[in-house]
């Protein structure tokens, strides 16, 4: 079976000019904030949203991975999660499945990149039109130096299939 592009099975994109539709655009459109404890505020400049059968990836990151200014938060949701008020705790199921934050750490004298694991966290998500809206999001775990990373933020994201504009 040949492989189809979204566009062409959607004839408005070929003629937006005529009819004055938006274009197809296959970009994930999302923003992500968090303030985080002892550190820079988190203001994402890329999002990513991922899907499979089971579950959501979805990535917010600053800065260029190779660079030592380089931050990313993700969060891992059970694709059937619906709008609602989620507690998280590592280890145990439920619709969240994990939340990280990952940034560049000096250990042993080296830089290198620290994936932080929650421990705990909540979510406060909305979900609308394939649409994801967090008021609230909170993370917490330990850094490095095995010292308590805090984390609270909101975001908003809609996938390139999503027909919701904000």
């Amino acid at each position: 079976m040949p492989l189809h592009h979204p566009a062409h099975q959607n004839p408005d994109v070929f003629w937006p000019a005529l009819f004055d539709q938006a274009v197809f655009n296959p970009k994930t459109r999302g923003e992500l904030k968090a303030e985080i404890l002892d550190r820079r505020p988190f203001t994402a400049q890329e999002m990513t949203f991922a899907s499979s059968h089971k579950k959501i990836v979805i990535t917010a990151e600053f800065d260029d991975f190779g660079s030592k200014h380089y931050r990313a938060i993700t969060l891992t949701l059970d694709v059937n999660i619906q709008s609602g008020i989620y507690l998280f705790k590592k280890g145990e199921a439920g619709p969240v499945w994990g939340m990280t934050y990952l940034e560049c750490a000096e250990v042993n004298g080296i830089e290198v990149y620290h994936l932080n694991e929650a421990a705990v966290g909540t979510l406060h998500l909305s979900v609308v039109e394939s649409c994801y809206s967090a008021r609230l999001f909170t993370l917490e775990c330990l850094d490095h130096n095995d010292e308590t990373l805090e984390m609270c933020g909101d975001f908003k994201i809609s996938p390139p299939h999503a027909s919701f504009k904000y």
